[in-house]
């Protein structure tokens, strides 16, 4: 099979889990965030999503281990860029989940999308879980291309 977009769902996220050999956080979402992508035929807006979802990481990984760092001296645009990532990314999850059922609709609004401390940390859980995704599908991509 070479084409990751024909796995069903339970399979994709259990190929994630196995690949990162760890478990996904919120493997719930993740398989209806890749069920909706499938459905809807917005494979680009998924893979949008997880090159986002990577990027953000990347940047928080920074602001975490900067810790008065002084050879980092464009701290501030860095965390500018991680707001705007964020930012971004609860947009292309709204795009995806739009065509969704109302039900997923409030579960992203209330778990996912308030601005206070539980959503934030649900929301990381979330983008980790899909830079995992990200890594995953590019070692599929590379072991299909060889």
């Amino acid at each position: 099979m070479n084409d990751v977009y024909l796995i069903k769902p339970e399979d994709f996220v259990n190929e994630i889990e196995r690949f990162s050999k760890s478990k996904l956080k919120r493997k719930i979402e993740v398989l209806r965030i890749f069920q909706l992508a499938v459905d809807n035929s917005n494979q680009r807006g998924f893979e949008d999503l997880l090159f986002s979802a990577k990027y953000a990481m990347g940047l928080m990984r920074i602001i975490k281990n900067h810790s008065g760092n002084s050879e980092i001296k464009n701290f501030e645009d860095i965390r500018r860029d991680f707001s705007s990532t964020m930012e971004k990314i609860t947009l292309q999850l709204g795009q995806i989940i739009q065509k969704s059922d109302t039900d997923l609709k409030k579960h992203f609004e209330e778990n996912f999308f308030q601005l206070n401390q539980q959503s934030f940390s649900n929301l990381t859980d979330l983008i980790s879980d899909l830079e995992l995704t990200k890594m995953y599908l590019n070692d599929f991509k590379r072991s299909q291309a060889g």
